[in-house]
């Protein structure tokens, strides 16, 4: 037989405050489910732009340049090194000029004999008593000598490697004390400055494009930046693999953090029109499942409604929608965080749609 065990006065006083306690949190959460939400609402837009064709490649270099000695001969100083930059004309490495300096006095004295040779024989040509014949190999003589001492010069001048063009040296194969042979490629320059983009356009874009273009580049190395720049080449084959157009973009490159090898997506703007939806970058929002999502105001029942978008192309603070959402309809944009499908809300600033009707709570 069990025995009831009377509660004292405090007890029944803490139950019975837990009870209400729950039953006013219950209805707390209720009135809170039940208050509207005031949001701000803006009405998504129709525009048209330039259709945009997307390709993705790799970044190049403007040019690539191996250069080489011209005479051979021992290195005695060496410039530059690798992924450092050089100017046109910035001295890479010399050779030990002395047997070019010798070889160009022996040479230049040579032409100055012949040449005072010609010079004293020329009066005795014109009085007949020298022979044509014997001036003409008097003259010839001079010219070869001229042209001797011309060479030794140049070869006394290839001593010294400079740079053809200006940009960064990709690989150097040379040092001090070395023995240069001539031809041998010691080091390879890159232009960096523009740097190119080549992108394969399919064949159903790439009537649109033309040279000058504008396009936007993004690399996935430096992401949250776009380089702009423009169409400067569009290839007239395509490639029998990937059935594509190459297309370039050219880009400035002051800084050099455009990186040869690089991969890249272009953006080139063809010439062709198309419509689209723009929105507040700010109204889409994730739902718990990472669904995309934003929420369309139903002016007559004073509800969010949520919606499922497809995101296009994003520029500055807007974002194109491909799917989901009419022109004109209202989208909240502030006050979305808040709300779930079905939530009422009320408009903190009505704004007019197109056709000169409020949107919002009456």
């Amino acid at each position: 037989m069990s025995t009831r065990v009377p509660l004292s006065a405090p007890a029944l006083f803490l139950a019975a405050a837990i009870t209400a306690g729950c039953s006013t949190a219950r209805s707390t959460q209720a009135e809170a489910e039940q208050q509207d939400v005031s949001v701000r609402v803006v009405p998504a837009e129709e525009l048209t732009r330039s259709a945009v064709s997307t390709a993705s490649g790799v970044v190049q270099a403007q040019a690539v340049v191996d250069v080489a000695f011209q005479v051979p001969g021992k290195v005695i100083a060496v410039g530059p090194d690798e992924g450092s930059s050089v100017r046109a004309g910035e001295l890479l490495a010399q050779i030990d000029p002395t047997d070019y300096k010798l070889g160009l006095a022996q040479a230049a004295a040579l032409a100055e004999h012949a040449a005072s040779d010609r010079e004293r024989y020329r009066p005795l040509l014109a009085v007949g008593s020298v022979a044509a014949s014997d001036f003409e190999r008097i003259e010839s003589s001079a010219r070869q000598a001229s042209a001797a001492a011309e060479l030794a010069r140049k070869r006394l001048a290839d001593t010294r490697l400079v740079a053809p063009l200006s940009g960064i040296v990709a690989r150097r194969a040379i040092e001090r004390g070395a023995t240069a042979g001539v031809g041998q490629a010691v080091f390879t320059l890159m232009a960096v400055d523009p740097v190119r983009v080549r992108v394969g356009v399919p064949e159903s874009e790439i009537g649109s494009v033309r040279v000058g273009q504008r396009a936007e580049v993004e690399l996935p190395a430096l992401p949250g930046q776009t380089f702009a720049g423009r169409v400067t080449l569009v290839g007239i084959a395509a490639d029998p693999t990937t059935r594509t157009y190459a297309v370039e973009v050219s880009l400035p490159n002051p800084a050099q953090r455009l990186k040869v090898g690089m991969v890249a997506v272009a953006r080139v703007q063809v010439d062709r029109q198309t419509r689209a939806i723009s929105v507040p970058l700010g109204a889409v929002v994730r739902d718990a499942d990472g669904v995309t999502l934003l929420y369309v105001l139903d002016g007559r029942a004073h509800r969010a409604e949520a919606r499922r978008v497809e995101l296009g192309e994003a520029r500055d603070d807007v974002i194109e929608l491909t799917r989901g959402v009419r022109p004109g309809e209202l989208v909240i944009v502030a006050g979305q965080q808040r709300v779930r499908d079905g939530s009422r809300v009320i408009v903190a600033s009505p704004v007019r749609e197109a056709d000169g009707r409020t949107g919002g709570a009456q």
